[in-house]
């Protein structure tokens, strides 16, 4: 059997591999030590869907090639997310137009794809989007094996809340540079109103201190995400370690109800460093 990545053959002894499942797995061992992941497969000239199990227990006696893609680990990411957001964009459209039949072959998918969501949207450690998707898909009778009624109407709206979330992540992955520049700039043009926020919570005016909070925090966590898959040096790795444990912070004050340790943070630790993040940024970038 040959054995090719990214069109080139591939020295790749068998040992005691049987299937073009195992086969792949050694592949993909040997891809991580390179920080390079699968992308695609191919066998016979013909693509195999990475989440397929049929094609793993092919016999290797009866394949004559295997071709692999090789991606970096960020561009395998990137399109993941993609794939995912266009799973959930079919779904919202095919919900939308009552096709039922659309809903019924995307039901036997979604087992696989619920499968990787933690990982893609970085779940694994204190999952809380993907709960709430599985959560309200099964209220509204998705997929369509569960029990009870199917609301059309409640599938696509959270599809379509899905589709956004991994869209904006997909788009932190495939250009995070022009994402985290966007998200900086956006934190430097709400850094003015942090001020604003104990002042808000202690005169009751909570929604509009929370829409503040939640909107820093958003955008926070978006610039930290994009900034782990850029090359930049050891002083925007300090950036993110600096906002991860302000956000930690921030979190424990909004529990106890601390609005005197909100405003703090607000002020005197997290202002400042929006009001330095394009220029520190700038930095880090210059020194790679």
């Amino acid at each position: 059997m040959n054995i090719t990545i990214n069109g080139e053959n591939l020295d790749f002894s068998l040992e005691n591999e049987s299937t073009a499942g195992e086969v792949a797995d050694g592949v993909a061992g040997w891809l991580e030590k390179t920080g390079m992941i699968i992308g695609g497969i191919s066998l016979d000239g013909k693509a195999a869907l990475l989440a397929d199990e049929l094609w793993r227990k092919t016999p290797i006696e009866t394949i004559g090639s295997m071709d692999f893609e090789a991606l970096s680990y960020r561009e395998g990411v990137a399109r993941r997310l993609e794939t995912a957001r266009d799973y959930f964009i079919l779904l919202k459209e095919s919900a939308e137009a009552g096709n039922i039949d659309a809903l019924s072959e995307l039901s036997k998918s979604y087992v696989d794809l619920n499968h990787i969501m933690p990982s893609l949207l970085d779940e694994k450690g204190r999952p809380a989007l993907v709960p709430l998707m599985e959560e309200r898909l099964a209220e509204a009778g998705f997929p369509l094996e569960a029990k009870g009624e199917t609301d059309l109407t409640a599938i696509a709206a959270e599809a379509t809340n899905l589709a956004v979330v991994l869209d904006a992540r997909w788009k932190e992955a495939a250009d995070p540079e022009k994402e985290a520049a966007s998200a900086s700039a956006a934190l430097l043009a709400l850094s003015g109103s942090l001020e604003d926020v104990a002042v808000l919570l202690q005169t009751g005016k909570d929604k509009r201190a929370m829409d503040t909070i939640i909107r820093l925090t958003e955008l926070l966590q978006a610039l930290m995400r994009s900034l782990k898959w850029i090359n930049y040096d050891e002083s925007v790795e300090k950036i993110i370690e600096d906002f991860a444990g302000i956000l930690s912070e921030l979190e424990e004050a909004l529990k106890a109800g601390d609005t005197i340790l909100i405003g703090d943070l607000m002020e005197y630790e997290i202002k400042p460093r929006l009001e330095e993040l394009p220029d520190r940024l700038h930095k880090g970038k210059a020194a790679t």
